[in-house]
């Protein structure tokens, strides 16, 4: 375990050890633990929430898909896990961590994106037009270990073979969002989500990442087996055609349950 990893894990559990992990707690607030790239829209999905089942919101943290996992494997009282990755709820689910299986809540775009003012270029990315854009300049992604937006990078690169080309001039955010400010204020391109670049007004989106190059980028749930009722209800609204025009806001394009 690496000691910013044990850094970042304790701090969770300190700011977390007051929450009541008692499934038959209804007074206790639901406890959310997701992706770095939905700190935008799960708050308003929650609202949401609250306003058609007066329910209290949701409490949030926000971070590396692989660290929320892990620290939920190790014991954290998340009642709901979200992840950039399935691969993490997976991960979850391969240890009967969950109260049922998850599912497959909505999906999003991989761009190269450079600091400017908004603008948006509608194009697929090709290996000649990234090697025109970037020169011989650094390239900013979300670390790949514990990122998913990092990892989806890291195997577009490589299946048009430009991986080697980068990888000795990356720098590289621990998550998307950080991997956003890196490129605003760092001065130099990067590979972030499409939601994350719409929510920013100090980057140019330089073109999309070809779908078939990379695995779908899919945001999986988990309920856990710490979860209650209103984690319940919350988990189900996710899908729900009323939670379908909240995600499309954000610009992803959500699941919606039958």
């Amino acid at each position: 375990m690496s000691r910013t990893f044990l850094s970042l894990f304790c701090a969770a559990m300190f700011l977390l050890a007051g929450i009541p992990a008692n499934a038959d707690d209804h007074d206790s607030p639901i406890t959310v633990f997701a992706a770095a790239s939905l700190t935008d829209t799960l708050p308003e999905l929650a609202s949401a929430w609250h306003q058609a089942t007066g329910k209290a919101e949701p409490r949030f943290s926000f971070g590396p898909s692989a660290m929320m996992a892990r620290q939920v494997a190790a014991g954290a009282p998340a009642n709901i896990v979200l992840s950039a990755n399935p691969e993490w709820i997976k991960f979850l689910e391969d240890r009967a961590l969950l109260a049922r299986p998850s599912k497959t809540v909505a999906h999003n775009q991989l761009v190269l994106v450079k600091p400017g003012s908004g603008k948006v270029t509608a194009q697929l990315l090709t290996p000649e037009l990234i090697s025109a854009l970037l020169g011989k300049g650094r390239l900013a992604i979300a670390d790949p270990t514990v990122a998913p937006a990092g990892a989806y990078a890291r195997i577009y690169l490589q299946n048009i073979g430009l991986w080697d080309q980068f990888s000795d001039r990356l720098a590289m955010g621990s998550n998307v969002r950080q991997t956003l400010l890196l490129v605003e204020r760092g001065g130099m391109a990067g590979f972030v989500y499409a939601t994350d670049a719409r929510a920013s007004n100090h980057v140019d989106v330089l073109g999309y990442v070809p779908p078939t190059t990379i695995p779908p980028v899919a945001y999986a749930a988990g309920l856990t087996r710490r979860a209650n009722k209103d984690a319940d209800s919350f988990y189900r609204f996710l899908t729900s055609p009323e939670a379908a025009p909240v995600w499309q806001r954000f610009g992803f394009e959500p699941s919606v349950s039958k």
